[in-house]
Parts: C-alpha cells; structure tokens; sequence
C-alpha cells in the first residue's frame, strides 16, 4: 500500500503535466490563427488603402471608404460616412444601406458621429433600442464601431460601421480598422484639395475667358458655349478623358489673343478691309504665346494656335494640312464655326440649325476635318431628338432676332418694379423642361438685377443639399451648397430675401403653396433695398413655374426608371433602342443590345426572400455600370433580366464588352441585408444592328429568342 501510493502521485503528476502541456499547446494554435487572421486583415488594409489613395475624384472617394471599411472588417453590414461641416456631423456617402434608409436613418446616426468628432477616439457603442425604429433596413443593427478620420488639421470626419453582431465583435478588429480610417483621412484630404486647386484653375481660366468676351458685348459667353459644343463633340468622337478635358479647357481660352487686337476692328459693324484682317488673323498665334508659359496651359499651346487651321492647307497661321492638324484643333474650329454661324453678330444675322450644318458639310474635306463634320451632325441629331437644353439654346438664341445693345441698370431702365417682374415671368413661362427654366431664371436675374452673376438653387431632400441648377457663372452648375448658416440656407429657411454679410450677393426663396423648392442667387453687384425687394417680387411670381418644371422632372425621372434598381426601365430602353434604329436609318451607324438573366433567381428569392432578391439585383446593377461607356443604356427589363444598348458597336465589340462586366460579375461579393454573398451567375444573349436586322422590335425579340435558347442550355 506505501508502494502504491506514490506511483499514484506520479501518475497524478504526469496527468497534470500532459494536461499543462495541452493547454500552452491549444493556447499556441490560438495565438498562431489570431495572429495570422491578424497578419491576414493588415495584408487586406494594404491592399484597400491603395485602392482609394489611387483615386483623387472626392465623389468616388467617400463611397469607396464606406465600401472598403465594411469589407474590411468580418461582420460589418453597412457603413455610413460623416464629414465635419460647420462644426457638426453631416452625412456624405453610405455603402449597404439600401436607397429606403433615407436620411431620417442618417439622423439616428448623427449623435454618434458628433461624439467621434468631439472626442476624438473610436468608439464602440451598442445601438439602443429606439434605433429599431430607424427607418429602411437600419433598425436591423446592433452595433456601431465609430472611427474618427483624423488630419494635421483636426478630425475632418467620421466613419460608422455597422454590425448585426455584439459590440465585442469589434474588439479584435479596432487598430486594424483605426489604421484604415487614417488612410482613408488621407485619402479624403487629397482628393478634397486635387478639387480645390482644379476649382481654382478652372475659374483662372473661366475669368481669363470672360476678360476676352467682355470686350465684345455681342459675344458674351461665346468661349463657354463653344466648350461645351467641343466637348460634346470630343466625347462623340471618342477622345480620351484627359484630351477631352484639353479641348474643352481651349474652347475656353482659344481667343484669348483677341485681348491685343484693337477694339476699333474687334467691334467693326462691316467687313474687315485686308490691313484689319490680317492684324485680326495674329490672335491665334497671339493667344498661344500667351498661354505657352511653364505650367498646365502649356499643353492647350498647339490647339490655340492651330484653331483657324483649315484641312486643304489654306488656314492660318502655319497652313497645316490633313492629319497634320491637332484633331483638338479640327474639333474646335467645327464648334467655332457652327457657334458663330448660330449666333446673331453685327455682320451678320443667324443662320437656323439646319442651313448652318448644311454650310459646315459643304466644306468638309476643304475647311473642316470630315469627320468632325459628322461627329457634329450626329451630336446636333441626337441633342435634337432629345430636345436637350442645349439645342433648345440654340434654337431660342436663333430665334430671338438680333441682339439688343447691352442693357444698362434695372433702375435706370424702368421705374415700374412690375413691368420688370412681368418680364422676367414672360421670359420663362414657355420653357418646360426643368434646366431650361432655371437657365433662362438665371439669366433674366443677371439682366434685372444687372450684377456679376445669377444662380438658381433647388432643394434636394434626398442629400439635404441645395444644387445649382443653372447659372450665369459661379457657383457652377451641379455644384452643391451643404446645410449650413451660408446666405442661401438662410433665406430657404426663414423664407425671406437675405443680405450677405459683405453685401456682395442676395438671395430670395422661391416660395410654392406654401414650401420652399429652392433659391434665387445674385453676387457681384451694390444691391439697394430696391435691388432686393425686386429679387424677391421675381422669385415670389417665378416660383410656380419652377415648381412645376420640378414636378414634370419627377415625373419624366419615374416614368423612365425601374423601382428595384433605379436604372432605367425596359419602355425606356425600347425607346432608346428605337432612336438608334432611326439613327441607322439616317446615317448608318451601328449598335447592339444584349440581355443578360440572372440564373437561379427564383431559387435566390425562396432561400433569402424576395427583399433580398430585390437587393441583389440592384448591388448587381450597381457593379454592372461602372464597366459600360457613358453613352451605353443600362436597363432592368423585368424579373431577372437586364438590358445593355451599346451605340456605335459591332457585334464582336459588343461580345468583348460583354466579357469584361462578366469578369466583374462573377465572384463578386456583395453585401445583402448585412451579409456579404456571391452574385450569381448571368447568361447572356447579343442581337446587332444591321447584322440580325435593322427593325428595333424584331432585334428585341430576337435577343430574347437568343437568350432563351441560352437560359435552356445551362445545366440544371
């Protein structure tokens, strides 16, 4: 019995000791997997970091940083991204939140942003239970990891990624996701200031550009209508973006050596007698030298110069012939022609858009490069079946007779503040289309007001933002105007006319039953009391008219759109199909349509449900439009099945294209209802015009004859 004792205390010990050993064993493995899981997320930060200090566009930015951060981290669903404005939270971007959130969801978010901004420091918090009531699919998170986006300058925002998950779910992720959030900070700072500095340059040149026009009263705003006409056109001729912007950039500046000519010729009522024209011919060299300095003007050198080139040899003012033109200098003299031809001057009355297309095409081959001739004749077509605001300009400045001498001060051109709102009123009440009321609103205010600049501002709920919807100079167009205590805000929310602080700009509310839709903004002039008492009675008789510009636009939008994805629906794409079928008709170009079918869908939906389903095939939409052109036609036609129109594609380009958005597709994770799933699969069908035929419909049916062939050869 003494013997047996201590073999069993051995014994005892050696369990023990093999239990010990086990124990550091197992806590070994678990070190080894929380380190490489560790080891792993760090290597995926790297990656996602370089992905958005690649880009320096502001508006991709902010949406990257919510998509990368909930990709990120393992159990995050949605992501929802503050910027700091004006001392509070206001939201930027969001990513997983489906388009029903709205910004009541955005409002229960808000008080834990300001937190992260005020303090500093992430924070992980548990979402109370009142969050539940947040509107759209936010109720459905329990948890918030806060991550302040930090700068030398401060915290200029903060990233909220939301979890289904425990707030401890968090714990092991935070110095991975707060090193993110400091490279998304950085990211965010670039891209904000790469913006600033081309706002800056673009307004250099906007200014050098109008000191040209001011000279002449009767080309005002000549430079900024032949940039958009080039850019249109270099967007038509499939320029690359870089050359894009070049050409358009000297649309604005190509006669900027009309600042050395005389204005003794510039203003001549005839013609120029040869001594006049030959010093008038010198602004084109004249304007090169004084944009070929060190710097980004340098490289619009040689489309100034050569814009009076002409493609038989006969220009000026090296005789280039040919190719031998820099084809932004082909493009540019095309637009300048056809603008001037358009325009009433004092040689000269109007052409209408038709004779003056038909002069341009006379000389093509001779004068003008001839296949700028043609991008010109289809971008007139295709401007004209839309009825876009800019041939609608065109049409109305054709129209208007010519131009009067240039007006002298609302004070001095009529005592009665009446007649002058009855004119504004009359100078909008025919147009319908939404920017071309706010354009001509715009440019009736600078002419009552006689001030620098003129604006109209509309309310956008859905971004709690104010857009420019049109104007005369700055703010630029599509430009927005945050919440904040700006002069703007303040008339749309007290709804009375307001002052500056500095004088320099009024603004009125436009007032509508009772609501206010938007703003009237004039800067850049000595505004009396009178000055805004007459802003206000002009907004007070306008705003109706714009409201219901509003309403019609809301109506077009939806008639147009499909509810599940927000692309457009299949009566806009049979539309769209129709006119390129009418394009081909006239001037033979091609296109093609293909149809794609989301396999399994009605397996997705009984698994998942059918708001999932609804949400996978708006994600699916939403990764398939970044892979197409901008003048391509994204469709959902019904069900699962989408529709692509491709203009100015053959078959086999359009098989190509096809293959890149399913190398996109396929495998693509994406996050439905805070889960992150595999997007299925996709079979594809392509009919083309002319080769399957020339009729819309019968291509139609055709492509779904095609792809239902497809869908039957799939297995299973």
């Amino acid at each position: 019995m003494d013997a047996l004792i201590p073999r069993l205390l051995l014994a005892g010990l050696a369990v023990v000791a093999a239990a010990l050993l086990f124990w550091r064993a197992a806590g070994a493995v678990r070190t080894g997997r929380r380190r490489a899981d560790q080891a792993e997320l760090v290597g995926r930060v790297f990656k996602a970091t370089d992905a958005i200090l690649g880009s320096l566009d502001v508006q991709r930015v902010l949406p990257m940083v919510c998509e990368v951060g909930t990709h990120l981290s393992g159990h995050s669903g949605a992501a929802v991204l503050f910027l700091a404005e004006d001392g509070r939270a206001a939201p930027a971007a969001s990513w997983g939140l489906s388009s029903a959130s709205g910004d009541g969801a955005f409002t229960a978010l808000e008080s834990h942003a300001a937190e992260v901004l005020r303090t500093g420091r992430a924070l992980i918090l548990r979402l109370q239970p009142d969050h539940r009531s947040a509107p759209g699919d936010v109720g459905r998170f329990r948890a918030v990891c806060g991550l302040p986006l930090r700068r030398k300058s401060g915290v200029i925002g903060a990233l909220l990624l939301l979890s289904e998950k425990a707030p401890g779910a968090y714990q092991g992720e935070l110095s991975v996701l707060e090193y993110f959030a400091a490279q998304a900070a950085t990211a965010i700072e670039n891209a904000r200031l790469y913006q600033q500095v081309q706002n800056l340059f673009l307004s250099t040149i906007k200014a050098l550009a109008a000191a040209v026009d001011a000279k002449d009263a009767y080309t005002h705003g000549h430079s900024e209508d032949i940039a958009e006409l080039v850019a249109m056109l270099a967007a038509e001729m499939k320029l690359p973006p870089q050359e894009e912007e070049k050409v358009r950039l000297a649309g604005l500046l190509h006669d900027i050596g009309k600042i050395g000519i005389p204005d003794a010729i510039l203003q001549k009522p005839g013609a120029l007698d040869a001594s006049e024209r030959a010093i008038m011919m010198t602004h084109a060299s004249l304007g090169a030298s004084i944009i070929d300095r060190p710097g980004p003007l340098r490289d619009l050198v040689t489309i100034v110069r050569h814009h009076h080139e002409r493609y038989d040899g006969q220009g000026y003012p090296d005789g280039l012939r040919g190719d031998a033109i820099p084809i932004g200098a082909a493009i540019l003299a095309v637009a300048d022609a056809f603008d001037a031809m358009t325009s009433h001057r004092t040689y000269h009355a109007a052409r209408d858009v038709d004779s003056a297309l038909e002069e341009i095409r006379r000389h093509a081959g001779t004068q003008f490069h001839p296949a700028v001739v043609e991008a010109l004749v289809r971008v007139v077509e295709r401007e004209r079946r839309l009825g876009s605001p800019w041939y609608r300009n065109i049409r109305t400045r054709v129209l208007e007779g010519e131009p009067a001498p240039p007006p002298v001060r609302a004070a001095q051109a009529a005592a009665d503040e009446g007649d002058l709102v009855r004119q504004v009123v009359q100078q909008i009440r025919d147009a319908e289309d939404l920017h071309e009321v706010a354009d001509r609103l715009a440019r009736a205010t600078a002419h009552l007001l006689q001030c620098g600049h003129a604006a109209v501002l509309l309310r956008d709920d859905e971004r709690r933002v104010l857009r420019v919807e049109a104007s005369t100079g700055a703010p630029l167009p599509g430009s927005v105007l945050p919440r904040s205590r700006s002069t703007p805000w303040l008339a749309l929310e007290r709804r009375a006319e307001q002052r500056q602080a500095d004088g320099d700009g009024v603004c009125a509310p436009l007032l509508s039953a009772g609501r206010a839709v938007g703003v009237v903004m004039a800067t850049g002039g000595a505004f009396t009391e009178s000055a805004m008492r007459l802003l206000a009675r002009a907004a007070e008789a306008v705003a109706p008219a714009v409201d219901a510009a509003l309403a019609r636009a809301e109506v077009k939008r939806l008639s147009a759109t499909d509810e599940v994805t927000g692309l457009l629906n299949r009566r806009a794409l049979v539309t769209r199909l129709r006119e390129e079928a009418r394009r081909h008709e006239r001037y033979g170009t091609r296109f093609a349509l293909a149809l794609a079918d989301v396999r399994a869908l009605a397996e997705f939906n009984a698994l998942h449900g059918y708001a999932a389903g609804d949400e996978m095939l708006r994600r699916l939409g939403e990764v398939m439009l970044p892979a197409i052109r901008k003048t391509d036609f994204l469709a959902r036609l019904d069900g699962g099945t989408f529709g692509l129109l491709m203009p100015e594609i053959d078959y086999a380009q359009a098989a190509q294209a096809v293959n890149r958005i399913r190398e996109l597709v396929e495998g693509r994770d994406v996050a439905v209802r805070g889960r992150f799933i595999m997007l299925p699969l996709l079979t594809w069908a392509l009919a083309s015009c002319p080769v399957d035929g020339t009729d819309p419909d019968a291509l139609l049916a055709l492509a779904e004859k095609r792809l239902y062939h497809a869908r039957a050869r799939v297995p299973g």
